[in-house]
């Protein structure tokens, strides 16, 4: 099994896009940099990160290539893919493509009570960062808890707006919420790989079904379906259906450092009391169960030998 997937590189890169774009939220924060000017320097950074990525897969890929000819040659019947796999792999497809048309094309987004949009429209008219309430277009004249000020969604938001020239709405409630389906699917995928490591049926079927949950959660409130086809944009939905899945696989698959990236991503993301949230929480859950269970192996083994 590769060491780093395709679905880990992809979303280490989105969760590195959020801890710079939380860098240069602080920076206009605490240091007054003009909002225009932190705009510029998170795309710097993530043209800089990509251009690194691209590289990286490209040699990640040539390696592959090279250790792959053995491999393709030794198993032809290894390629041919099973009628049943292909067909539930078109279900989800046709599944998943449904959602992302009902996110793109229409107003079905859920917006009472929220003022994202409104808020990076406040940061982009200001040039800075909680400067004038997007309510009133007045000065803040009371402070809002600084756990909640640190959060770096609308000024990614924002720095996306200004370096493309799209409208906040269009940002906020189409482009954002589509990739955050799409990441959705990435982490359920790392999830169905490390419970099926062997299995692409039950793979397949896993995701279809995900798929199913999340159009049938799309109607009630506070489902992780109505967050991800509704409000794709809010730090706690991108936390449930995006981070909190692949931390899972990432428990079970015991690599330790995503699980600490996806726990400061929540707490950059998300409002929680001090932020450490569920992330922080099903990590150290995880681990706690898994040092338990080695521990109990290892009293199984010793009694076996002792035997």
């Amino acid at each position: 099994m590769r060491k780093i997937s395709f679905g880990d590189f992809l979303l280490t890169g989105e969760i590195i896009i959020i801890g710079m774009a939380e860098a240069v939220h602080l920076a206009a924060l605490f240091l007054g940099l003009s909002f225009a000017r932190c705009s510029k320097i998170l795309g710097g950074l993530t043209g800089a990160a990509f251009v690194f990525g691209a590289g990286f897969l490209l040699v990640r890929r040539r390696a592959a290539a090279k250790s792959g000819t053995a491999r393709r040659g030794g198993s032809p019947a290894a390629g041919q893919r099973d009628r049943a796999v292909t067909l539930l792999r078109g279900m989800f497809l046709a599944v998943a493509a449904s959602q992302l048309i009902f996110i793109c094309g229409g107003d079905t987004m859920y917006r009472q009570g929220d003022m994202t949009v409104e808020t990076v429209g406040s940061f982009l008219a200001a040039d800075a960062v909680w400067q004038v309430n997007p309510m009133t277009g007045m000065p803040y004249l009371e402070g809002m808890p600084l756990r909640r000020k640190i959060l770096c969604l609308p000024t990614l938001y924002g720095s996306l707006c200004r370096l493309t020239g799209l409208r906040p709405e269009t940002v906020v409630w189409t482009i954002v919420p589509a990739a955050v389906l799409l990441s959705c699917y990435v982490a359920y995928g790392a999830l169905g790989k490390a419970l099926f490591p062997e299995d692409p049926g039950k793979r397949a079927c896993f995701l279809l079904a995900v798929a199913v949950l999340l159009w049938t959660g799309a109607y009630g409130y506070g489902m992780d379906g109505f967050g991800a086809l509704c409000s794709g944009w809010q730090g706690a939905v991108i936390r449930n259906v995006v981070l909190l899945p692949w931390l899972l696989s990432l428990c079970l698959r015991k690599k330790w450092p995503g699980i600490v990236l996806c726990v400061l991503a929540e707490a950059c993301m998300a409002w929680t009391l001090y932020g450490l949230g569920a992330c922080a929480a099903l990590g150290a859950g995880m681990g706690l169960a898994q040092l338990c269970c080695g521990k109990r192996a290892a009293a199984s083994r010793g009694k076996g030998g002792a035997g």
